[in-house]
């Protein structure tokens, strides 16, 4: 399926909003992340300690994660024009994340949020939101097959 042009550009687009206040945009989807899926902060030893609430976003550990999380997703999306090399990168962040007990459905339920995280907070319209899905959407196999190899 691929991305068109037009979907690409607007997810790079988007993603200049996003690069210009990353520290800030990181922290928030992951709020809502552990908000939503509060179990989960066991898998974030550096900072489960703090809990999840108001007093993890400046938790410089937690920082620390949402900012090398958003560095690697924006290095993802400069890759877009070559999906194999994009899908490639996540393969390798499976095969690091796997042995932590981090499982595909963790991977899931936090892409799931970007789409609508990134219309409602960084100006992503019905059709850039929609091409995130579709990014999402190619993507996601390459995660999965890695998944089922380790």
């Amino acid at each position: 399926m691929g991305l068109t042009t037009a979907q690409r550009a607007a997810i790079q687009n988007n993603w200049a909003t996003v690069n210009a206040n990353m520290q800030e945009f990181g922290d928030a989807l992951f709020m809502r992340y552990l908000l939503a899926n509060p179990g989960d902060i066991q898998f974030f030893p550096k900072f489960q300690s703090a809990g999840v609430g108001a007093q993890l976003r400046s938790n410089e550990a937690f920082q620390e994660q949402t900012l090398t999380v958003f560095q690697f997703l924006g290095q993802i999306v400069a890759k877009l024009a070559d999906l194999d090399a994009a899908g490639k990168m996540l393969q390798e962040r499976v095969r690091t994340h796997k042995p932590r007990g981090i499982t595909m459905a963790q991977f899931e339920r936090l892409l799931d949020l970007l789409p609508r995280f990134l219309q409602e907070n960084a100006g992503a319209n019905g059709p850039c939101a929609d091409a995130w899905r579709v990014a999402i959407a190619n993507l996601m196999p390459y995660m999965r097959d890695q998944f089922a190899k380790c």
